[in-house]
């Protein structure tokens, strides 16, 4: 389990995946997941064909990345 205090988009989630996944999407994402996988200092959600790709720093979650996976 992880915790944080809010949760903000990164310039390059902002430039780069805002448009394909938008970030009430991310959200829910996020609130439903209750065990994400950690990946070094990072963790990742992949979770009803979406990937999402956060860190978190100073109580702060911070996305990186997001994307759907097309199948």
């Amino acid at each position: 389990m992880v915790y944080f205090t809010q949760i903000r988009p990164t310039e390059h989630y902002k430039s780069e995946h805002e448009r394909n996944v938008p970030w009430h999407e991310v959200i829910g994402i996020i609130l439903t997941t209750k065990n994400p996988r950690k990946k070094g200092n990072k963790f990742e959600i992949e979770k009803d064909n979406y990937y999402i790709l956060f860190k978190i720093e100073n109580n702060v979650l911070y996305v990186i990345n997001a994307k759907k996976n097309e199948k």
